[in-house]
């Protein structure tokens, strides 16, 4: 997959531009368009050439022999990607050594790249418009950067494996152009100044190049057609497929917890079901934008269970309805939990009783009298308590309500079962011997 992500900022003060000059002597006919046109192929610079030159009064009517300074040649320094929020283990491979750790403020340049392992993420920024969020299990290079005498500044970027989100928000339309290539598949998004131009793509697990437009329009082509896709549409094409544009599915509905605070670290969460969904997408961020993912799953169904995060704090957590095709449908809400204990919850609760009345213990039984009572006691300190259920001699379970039970009259069995808010459950037996 090519990610190709062109930039036109003429104005940007990251931009240090550097001109070479001449100096030119005026010959007849000449005006300034033409001289500037003669030394760079081009007459986009001439108003930089009057700048140049304040004595002139008339681009177009110079004399003859007037001796002019021209820009004969622009360097203009291609901008570099940066890397931010670097998430759990991210790596970059410089372009004359092994792959090494990545860390905040690192620059990518051409022929270099990053890479991300499981429960990794991370951000290039190319500018104050644009940015690039490197998802998790994937390998992107920057293959090339150049920036024309326009200010026009391109990047080719490979994404070796894996998916990529683009979050575009263009200062000037008519000075920016981006083109995604995905396989086969050529995008080229719409860019409205000021607005949010937002999509995901990549390659599916069957070889199909997927774009999600969530804001903004793209062309797209493929196998020699191109079509308009619109914001709310996407594609996923084979090579040498006809592209056609699908609905993306709608946002799941995700209940809002209140102060959805959990003693412990693999909580469950739920969501509505949506039609026609195959999977679901489950993001866990660090912020409710999103911009840094901590931790991604596909799921069959709609709830999941977070595991093997064991981390405390404040954090977020979004799901995008996946097609078919594997396209990934528009995103929930971002819903706000804490967790205020690293640690998982994977054990039922601890089940204890207390006996009043005549009752004494002989060995490992329990001797019980006439008129003797019992009360049960659970607990869990990590998800908490769901409740109690009894069963005497296996004939039927009874909820629990904090009273005092009678023995039944002869020796009898009592099951215990207690289930946590997470649904783990404990059972307990007890055997009891009439006196």
């Amino acid at each position: 997959m090519v990610f190709v992500f062109g930039i036109t900022d003429a104005t940007s003060n990251d931009i240090q531009q550097r001109d070479i000059t001449v100096k030119h002597i005026v010959q007849p006919g000449e005006n300034l368009h033409a001289i500037t046109r003669s030394y760079i192929g081009t007459d986009i610079l001439w108003q930089d050439n009057w700048k140049l030159n304040p004595q002139i009064d008339n681009p177009n009517n110079l004399k003859i022999g007037q001796e002019l300074t021209i820009i004969k040649e622009r360097i203009i320094p291609a901008e570099k990607a940066v890397v931010f929020n670097v998430v759990n283990r991210v790596e970059k491979k410089p372009a004359d050594s092994d792959w090494l750790s990545a860390q905040e403020g690192d620059e990518l340049v051409q022929k270099e790249g990053v890479r991300t392992y499981a429960k990794s993420s991370t951000l290039l920024e190319f500018n104050d418009e644009s940015q690039l969020k490197v998802l998790e299990y994937s390998q992107i290079f920057l293959q090339s950067r150049a920036t024309d005498l326009s200010g026009t500044d391109s990047a080719t970027i490979e994404i070796i494996k894996g998916d990529a989100e683009l979050n575009w928000e263009p200062i000037e339309a008519d000075q920016t152009e981006i083109t995604i290539v995905t396989g086969e598949m050529v995008s080229k998004p719409e860019a409205f100044a000021g607005k949010v131009a937002e999509l995901r793509t990549g390659i599916s697990k069957a070889g199909k190049s997927l774009i999600s437009v969530y804001q903004g329009n793209s062309e797209v082509a493929n196998g020699g057609a191109e079509i308009e896709v619109e914001q709310g549409m996407g594609v996923a094409v084979k090579p040498g497929e006809i592209p056609v544009a699908k609905p993306l599915l709608a946002a799941p509905l995700v209940k809002k917890q209140g102060e959805a605070v959990f003693n412990f670290s693999n909580p469950w969460l739920n969501w509505s079901a949506v039609k026609d969904a195959k999977e679901y997408l489950v993001e866990i961020c660090a912020d409710k934008a999103c911009n840094v993912i901590l931790k991604q799953a596909t799921v069959d169904n709609n709830q999941w269970q977070i595991e093997a995060f064991n981390q405390l704090g404040t954090f977020y957590y979004r799901i995008g309805a996946k097609s078919e095709d594997e396209l990934v449908g528009y995103r929930s809400e971002a819903q706000k939990f804490e967790i205020t204990t690293a640690i998982e919850d994977l054990n039922g609760p601890v089940i204890a009783i207390d006996l009043s009345g005549h009752k004494k213990a002989e060995g490992d039984q329990l001797i019980v009298g006439p008129e003797t009572q019992i009360k049960i006691f659970a607990y869990d300190d990590l998800s908490g308590l769901k409740r109690i259920d009894y069963s005497w001699e296996g004939q039927g379970w009874v909820t629990y309500s904090g009273e005092n039970i009678d023995l039944p009259l002869g020796d009898s069995e009592l099951t215990v079962r207690a289930t946590d808010k997470l649904g783990l459950v404990a059972e307990k037996n007890y055997e009891f011997f009439s006196q």
